[in-house]
């Protein structure tokens, strides 16, 4: 198993990062979060996502992610659903 994502899906989760989007993200356990997206945290080789859920931040590791949902923006461009590899 990779711990690696391509450049072009990390490039997404830079981009909910910066936009502060509205986020759902799908993990590899099916787990999902939905939240705020807030940053990208290098912790010992790995990058973790934030969300912030309003109560919590959640940190998901962006290697365990299946699907990142950008919905509910205000700006429709900003809306987009990626499957991750």
């Amino acid at each position: 198993m990779s711990n690696k994502i391509s450049c072009d899906t990390h490039d997404y989760f830079e981009i909910v990062c910066m936009r502060r989007s509205l986020i759902k993200v799908k993990t590899k356990d099916n787990k999902i979060y939905h939240g705020r997206a807030a940053d990208l945290k290098l912790v010992q080789k790995q990058e973790y996502l934030q969300i912030d859920d309003g109560i919590h931040i959640q940190k998901i590791l962006i290697s365990e992610v299946t699907t990142l949902e950008a919905l509910g923006n205000s700006i429709s461009q900003h809306n987009f659903t990626i499957t991750c590899q």
